[in-house]
């Protein structure tokens, strides 16, 4: 059955309007034209001002077929009500069941305050005086209460009419509670997973238009800026190198559905210029209708560093038990070497200067083994409290024969007031010899080493300066690593003995340099009292 509801204009002005029902049952083809039964309602003008009223209900039905437009009404899945002043004086079918009654007399004459929540109140009488005095009011969303105290949400459309004579509305009340509650599921969702993606640990982003359109609260603390407005719209390009992101777009977006989605470790940029080393997880997605993708980065930097340092422990593991090899391997023969050398020289009268020489030489070979087996097997220590002004002389003293043979020069500038330090003289004795000796080798057409002190609180620093031709930053980056070293001739020990020294004095060393304009060591020890 079909039902086609249209308003017809009388011709003859007898009537202001037609509402008319259509109502016709649906035929197979080649079925004759179906009946129709109208359901008529009239409204009445009188010369004195309009008067309003249900003048004719016609029912024109088929009898063979059994139906009326009446019981469509009664039978239609929303509720309509005919309100007088808020009194309710019909109801249908629909409307009886969704209020909770049993019988239509349980709501007939009671008012449609007693069902509505109290907040609506105000509005609805504001609603009901606009349509007596011929206002149109749009549909609105309010919640009733049925009979057994059950709240249902529902949408209310009114508009006017008569009843006795009397200003009326004529109410369509459509139940909505299914569709509300699952606006509120959907919504307790979006907000959980709204959640979810605010507090994750890792960074959650999409980019669109190589444009970041979304990030979350840790993507703005990892790329280092004070609020979205910094990223949001901004070129990706500023973070991540072009061809890096075009590879990952182009892998990702080439994936077949079901397909596990590849990770790829990656390397950002913040807004602050740090780098950063992340884990990425690219997801295809939409933003707006246009192709986007949706990120999932993970900052490894700290996991990389402590692979790092792991890496570092292992060499240091391996050249302490070769360093140890060796030391055990020259001590040997060395102690024969002494032992015949004493017995030479209680035989041998004259040259007793040479065998001078050879004892001190050959003391010195013992202490730089000595040396070499603390990456091994760290001695004992012996601290005690050293000048730094005099520790520094001694050595410079020590490595001016070789310095004037390179064309190099002291020059040395010792501001700070009583430099003592509590340290093994002999091993930071070796850490300045070995900074200012590859400071002379880094110069190889001669030139200055700038020795200074000063006093900076509690600390005295220790800068050494050359004028050779710098250092690069990658490389200075690896300064320290066993084995690492630029010489053609160097083990890469120095550096890193020199390095675990000033830890051990719990020190700190920091390196300054540019390619072309020298080099500038920087070695901070804590003061002592005179």
């Amino acid at each position: 059955m079909e039902a086609i509801l249209s308003e017809i204009q009388d011709p003859a002005q007898q009537f202001e309007k037609e509402i008319v029902l259509k109502l016709s049952q649906t035929m197979d083809i080649g079925n004759k034209s179906p009946q129709q039964s109208n359901f008529i309602l009239k409204t009445e003008t009188e010369e004195n001002g309009q008067v309003n009223k249900i003048n004719e209900i016609k029912e024109l039905t088929d009898k063979e077929e059994g139906y009326s437009a009446f019981d469509l009404i009664e039978h239609l899945p929303n509720g309509l009500f005919l309100t007088v002043d808020g009194v309710i004086k019909y109801v249908n079918e629909t409307g009886t069941r969704m209020l909770g009654a049993c019988q239509k007399s349980q709501l007939l004459d009671t008012s449609v305050y007693d069902y509505i929540e109290e907040t609506f109140h105000d509005i609805v009488k504001q609603r009901i005086r606009s349509v007596q005095q011929g206002f149109r009011v749009g549909l609105m969303e309010q919640r009733w209460y049925r009979l057994d105290g059950r709240m249902i949400e529902v949408e209310i459309i009114s508009n006017q009419t008569m009843y006795k004579g009397q200003p009326a509305s004529f109410v369509m009340l459509m139940d909505i509670s299914h569709r509300k509650n699952f606006h509120k599921i959907l919504q307790n969702s979006r907000e959980r997973f709204r959640m979810l993606v605010q507090n994750s640990i890792d960074t959650i982003g999409v980019i669109c238009e190589e444009k970041w359109t979304f990030i979350n609260e840790s993507g703005v603390k990892m790329l280092e800026v004070d609020n979205y407005g910094e990223l949001i719209g901004k070129s990706v390009y500023q973070n991540i190198g072009k061809q890096d992101f075009q590879y990952i777009w182009k892998t990702i977006h080439a994936q077949s559905k079901g397909e596990k989605l590849p990770t790829f470790e990656q390397e950002w940029t913040t807004m602050k210029g740090h780098k950063l080393y992340t884990e990425v997880i690219g997801i295809p997605t939409t933003y707006l209708g246009k192709n986007a993708m949706q990120v999932i980065i993970r900052d490894i930097t700290e996991r990389k560093q402590a692979e790092a340092v792991m890496l570092q422990s292992e060499k240091l593991s391996v050249a302490g038990q070769l360093a140890a090899g060796i030391a055990h391997e020259i001590r040997n023969p060395l102690t024969a070497i002494k032992g015949f050398f004493k017995l030479l020289e209680r035989e041998m009268d004259q040259k007793k200067e040479y065998f001078h020489i050879i004892e001190s030489e050959l003391s010195r070979i013992e202490l730089i083994l000595s040396e070499l087996l603390l990456l091994a097997k760290p001695h004992k220590v012996r601290i005690q409290k050293v000048s730094l002004d005099t520790l520094l002389k001694d050595v410079t003293t020590l490595l001016e024969t070789q310095a004037i043979m390179n064309n190099v020069w002291f020059e040395m500038k010792l501001d700070a007031k009583d430099p003592y330090i509590q340290c093994d003289d002999n091993q930071v004795k070796q850490v300045f010899i070995n900074l200012i000796k590859n400071g002379i080798e880094a110069m190889s057409g001669g030139g200055n080493i700038f020795i200074e002190t000063e006093d900076e609180g509690a600390e005295v620093i220790i800068r050494i300066r050359d004028e050779g031709p710098g250092i690069a930053e990658e490389i200075i980056a690896r300064l320290g690593e066993p084995f690492f070293t630029t010489k053609t001739t160097g083990t890469g020990l120095g550096l890193m003995i020199t390095f675990n020294i000033i830890k051990n004095h719990h020190g700190t060393v920091s390196v300054k340099s540019e390619v072309g304009q020298g080099s500038t060591f920087e070695v901070r020890f804590q003061k002592v009292g005179r």
